[in-house]
């Protein structure tokens, strides 16, 4: 029998074992290529999962609407794609909401001390509020209508994508009288931002009072309110005096609740003070029962609320008759532009943007309501309603919204 080659065995070893190099490395390839896309699936099952939990937290670095945080305020820059513009941000921490807005000196304001002085302190008045120059606006008509019809759909879209929340909004050009309402005839529960109609009608039936508001009121057991709602309740004890200045200003500029039912019998009581607030408007009158379903689907049947329509009619009235009166309301516009709760809109525009406002807050119906003046490129009125699971949500809310409108009007001035 004749002998196997031995230099053939070799050869043939040779590429045995090379093909099992080969089949080795292929199988290492493929595990590390099946590690890669396990990897890169479970990341996107995480997102996904994150998306769903915390829906406000996810999407401001890739969505073509930004969405802005409490603590942060966009500054656009714009680039152009094949498709639509979208825009880049650069944030900065937000510290002081009014910061850049001059202080008046009020009244030395402290807890007592064993005992109190229950003499009125003075209210000092040393600064007035003013609005800048309008901008020229470079959007045509047409462009404009093109960006509020754009305006309407990001609304209507967050929205959608926001089905735990109940939100309602209103836009109203104070120069031109141009308006965008989104649900804006909805009920709403207003509270604090009462103060606002409430502070109209008094100033009107005042009109002729330039000089200090210098009738007294005393705090007493009639006026109870908690200490969390109530500047007066947390620091002062009953038989403390106070101007009517000083009680608008707390009203207003602390959304003071006591110093709001102050305000409310100074104006003859809660019927009275309507009759004067309906006047201007009462699409629904806070004093008439309302249905609606809130942002968890439960119906609801009370009293106490008004839309965010009324509210644009308030403001607007207001700023038309400061324009025409300016003594008459500028005490109440002062007291709006150095309001103490921080407003959410603040991040949505430039830092030294003018914002007057009130935010409404009814924690136990978790419903915030955001009524403001802003003084940017023309003056506008923005009132912003959100019901949702957290004030931080709610928050969150307001300030993209407001981002919106921002860009809205950026992109009228910036053609």
């Amino acid at each position: 029998m004749k002998r196997p080659n031995p230099t053939f065995l070799k050869r043939a070893e040779g590429i045995k074992k090379s093909r099992k190099k080969r089949t080795l490395i292929i199988i290492l390839v493929l595990l590390v290529i099946t590690f890669v896309i396990v990897f890169i699936s479970s990341i996107a099952a995480a997102q996904d999962n994150y998306r769903l939990m915390f829906p406000d937290l996810v999407g401001a670095a890739t969505s073509t609407t930004t969405e802005y945080s409490k603590y942060q305020r966009p500054v656009h820059t714009t680039t152009e794609t094949t498709t639509e513009t979208t825009t880049e941000e650069t944030t900065t921490e937000l510290h002081a909401v009014l910061a850049a807005t001059p202080t008046p000196i009020v009244n030395t304001d402290r807890a007592p001390t064993g005992s109190q002085n229950n003499s009125p302190d003075p209210f000092y008045e040393d600064w007035s509020f003013s609005f800048k120059p309008m901008e020229v606006q470079t959007a045509t008509y047409q462009q404009r209508a093109v960006g509020l019809e754009e305006l309407k759909g990001k609304v209507e879209n967050y929205q959608k994508n926001h089905p735990n929340m109940r939100i309602c909004y209103e836009f109203v050009s104070l120069s031109s009288g141009e308006r965008l309402g989104i649900d804006e005839l909805d009920p709403v529960v207003p509270s604090g931002a009462m103060a606002i109609p409430f502070g109209i009608v008094y100033y009107d039936q005042n009109a002729s009072v330039t000089s200090a508001l210098s009738e007294v009121v005393t705090y007493d057991s009639n006026y109870r309110g908690s200490r969390t709602s109530s500047y007066i309740a947390k620091t002062y004890s009953y038989g403390k005096q106070f101007y009517m200045r000083t009680i608008l200003h707390y009203a207003i500029a602390k959304n003071d609740s006591i110093a709001l039912n102050y305000l409310i019998d100074q104006l003859g009581g809660m019927d009275e003070a309507l009759k004067g607030v309906d006047a201007i408007s009462g699409y629904i009158s806070y004093s008439d029962s309302s249905i609606y379903k809130d942002y968890q689907n439960k119906e609801h049947r009370i009293s106490g609320t008004i839309s965010c329509y009324d509210m644009g009619n308030y403001i607007s009235y207001m700023y038309h008759e400061y324009v025409n009166n300016p003594k008459t309301y500028q005490r109440l516009l002062n007291d709006l532009a150095v309001n103490e709760i921080d407003s959410p809109l603040q991040a949505a525009f430039p830092q030294d943007t003018k914002i007057l406002h009130i935010l409404g807050r009814n924690t136990e119906m978790n419903a915030y309501l955001e009524c403001a003046i802003i003084d940017y490129k023309e003056p506008v009125a923005l009132i912003i309603y959100v019901e949702a699971a957290s004030p931080d949500s709610a928050g969150t809310a307001i300030a993209t919204l407001g981002g919106y409108t921002q860009k809205f009007l950026e992109d009228c001035y910036s053609v």
